[in-house]
């Protein structure tokens, strides 16, 4: 993916030049531009590291071949090939010096899967053997620009096209669909609201429509689950298994019907049965494996648990299939800062463009950033967030100025600030996280029995993660507390158990 694409911008047919460059670059020299043992990793290399230089595979590389691939792997589009066509040209012009004889000459080895390039002087029927091969490789190459021209404006009107199971679609419901999906995956209010809109007119333009309702039944969801008032969460919610019903009764195999079931049931009312959830999770996969969202959602689950590995493999696996995902990508970061990885995570968090979801934006960069001990930075963001925002989702953001406090000594501002995150943030679907802060900033002021009781709302309203309530350092006060070591020893078992069996 393009570095635009893992900022999360708007795409055009330069961005696929520079996957067609990372393309050949493999190709020539046997080895990826941005290899890395991560997701991360390769996110980071991405926007920050050059290629190795095609000359450390071998010498005998042509020259303009290498600036070719630089120039389709500029970080900065504006400096990178405009079109396919000016890739192609100058490619054929490296295939027909190539002819002549004017530049060094590749071969191609038939035993192995890359291009290999070898300085000839064994005579001039070899040298017509060698030319021919490269003619061949180098025609291929231009060939596949030419192609790759021509696939790019396909491509870029249909990249974010889901498939449906649906064989005949109105063409005005689809178009409702398609652009309520897109609003949906935001998980922001206003955003969440226009997909609403979009997706009950996709259903009234084709009541048969059975991706629109899954899709539907998620966006009543998350409704509920962020934004809604007590009084209309419960409406919300009967009119998403409504929904749900319908489209699993047009298609019991659709599999974003069953990824709904797991977004449905994975709820702070019904207390997060993670097992349940992961289960219809599995279940949409086996139907549609590349059902992004599905892998996104299961690695969600998976650190909420913290079975923190499997959760890294969901979300590279969601990214693999669609590197726009940028909640996906933000979720990397998420899984590094539990971890206590917080320079890395970190890293990750700067890749998001903050008007994806301030809320889960700032909260994670804040909270990184007071890990990291830049206490400072991270109460400028919360105050900015606070003052920028009417209403704090959840009290989440409220229970990090809370933490924050409590790491500065001041006692009782930070006592006030959690009482004002607990009546913010009752009934809020995550609300699991504002226990975890408002636990944390006991632990800081000593108050053990206060932040037992709160790491216990936690992990019952469904965060019981491990690996973050042991390695966490905001914790290190209730360490030798025996009811602090009994909690923690009954989590592990859980956790355990989930790693065994999940």
């Amino acid at each position: 993916m393009s570095p635009e694409q893992v900022k999360g911008e708007a795409l055009d047919a330069r961005s696929d030049i520079f996957s067609f460059g990372a393309v050949l670059y493999e190709m020539i020299s046997g080895h990826r531009p941005f290899a890395a043992k991560t997701m991360a990793e390769i996110i980071s290399a991405i926007l920050t590291s050059e290629p190795q230089p095609l000359a450390s595979y071998s010498m005998a590389v042509p020259a303009e071949l290498e600036r070719i691939l630089r120039k389709c792997l500029e970080k900065d589009r504006e400096r990178r090939y405009q079109t396919m066509r000016e890739v192609a040209s100058d490619l054929e012009t490296v295939r027909r010096e190539c002819e002549s004889g004017a530049l060094v000459l590749p071969t191609v080895d038939r035993a192995a899967p890359t291009i290999r390039v070898a300085v000839t002087n064994r005579g001039a029927s070899l040298r017509a053997f060698l030319t021919s091969r490269l003619g061949l490789a180098l025609a291929a190459l231009v060939m596949l620009a030419v192609v790759a021209s021509v696939y790019a404006l396909f491509f870029r009107s249909s990249r974010s096209v889901p498939s449906t199971s649906v064989k005949s679609v109105n063409s005005p419901a689809y178009d409702y669909y398609l652009r309520g999906k897109v609003n949906v995956g935001s998980e922001n209010r206003d955003n969440n609201e226009t997909a609403i809109k979009l997706l009950e007119q996709a259903i009234a333009a084709d009541p048969n429509f059975a991706p629109a309702y899954a899709e539907l039944a998620r966006a009543y969801n998350i409704n509920a689950f962020f934004f809604a008032s007590e009084a209309e969460k419960k409406k919300l919610n009967e009119d998403a298994e409504v929904a749900l019903e319908k489209a699993l009764a047009l298609n019991p195999d659709l599999a974003e019907g069953h990824f709904v079931r797991g977004v449905l049931l994975w709820t702070h009312a019904n207390r997060f049965p993670h097992e349940q959830a992961i289960q219809s999770y599995k279940r949409a996969l086996a139907l549609k494996p590349n059902l992004d969202e599905a892998h996104h959602q299961l690695g969600i689950v998976y650190f909420h648990i913290g079975l923190l590995d499997k959760a890294q493999e969901e979300i590279e696996k969601a990214l693999a299939i669609n590197p726009g995902n940028t909640l996906a990508r933000f979720r990397l970061g998420v899984i590094n800062l539990y971890r206590g990885k917080h320079e890395e995570a970190l890293a990750i968090f700067k890749t998001i463009p903050r008007g994806a979801n301030p809320a889960l934006l700032d909260n994670a960069v804040a909270t990184a950033l007071s890990q990291l001990g830049r206490n400072q930075e991270a109460s400028e963001i919360v105050e900015e967030y606070l003052k920028t925002y009417a209403k704090d989702e959840g009290g989440t953001m409220t229970s990090v100025k809370a933490m924050l406090l409590a790491k500065a000594g001041d006692e009782r501002e930070a006592e006030e600030t959690i009482q004002r995150a607990v009546e913010g943030g009752e009934g809020f679907g995550h609300f699991h996280h504002t226990a975890y802060n408002i636990a944390s900033a006991y632990a800081l002021l000593n108050k053990p029995e206060q932040a037992i009781k709160w790491l216990v709302v936690a992990a019952d309203d469904g965060f019981p993660c491990y690996p973050l309530f042991e390695n966490d350092a905001n914790l290190n006060r209730l360490r030798e507390d025996e009811r602090f070591i009994a909690f923690m020893a009954k989590l592990k078992q859980q956790w355990e158990r989930y790693n065994a069996t999940l």
